[in-house]
């Protein structure tokens, strides 16, 4: 009895990791866990030290200045306005006052957020 050889068929069976969706999604996925895991990381360095003493001595609230990359638009402003109440822009720095430590954290890990610091009363 000889051997045959199984017949080619144009159905091939593909793995679920061959999959085109299965690739978009896994590639969408890996860019939205770098670009959190950036704020993440960076983050903690955009604080100053001034401000990370302030932050450890537990107060409830606090007025910080926050330097931006670019001048603030309507976008930034509603997210400061979320956080603590906005007191004045002038150029790429923004005033805020009685902002909770969660929100500066928060706010640190913003990619247009340059530096934050304590604001001068």
């Amino acid at each position: 009895m000889a051997e045959t050889e199984p017949t080619p068929t144009a159905f091939r069976r593909r793995r679920w990791y061959h999959r085109r969706d299965v690739r978009f999604v896994s590639v969408v996925a890996a860019a939205l866990i770098l670009f959190h895991s950036h704020g993440f990381i960076t983050g903690p360095a955009k604080i100053s030290g001034a401000l990370a003493e302030a932050l450890s001595s537990d107060k409830a609230r606090l007025n910080i200045q926050v330097e931006t990359l670019f001048a603030p638009e309507a976008f930034h402003m509603s997210v400061y306005q979320e956080l603590g109440s906005m007191r004045g822009s002038e150029g790429t720095v923004t005033t805020l006052h009685r902002v909770k430590p969660a929100a500066i954290y928060l706010l640190s890990r913003k990619y247009w957020v340059a530096r934050i610091d304590l604001a001068a009363r």
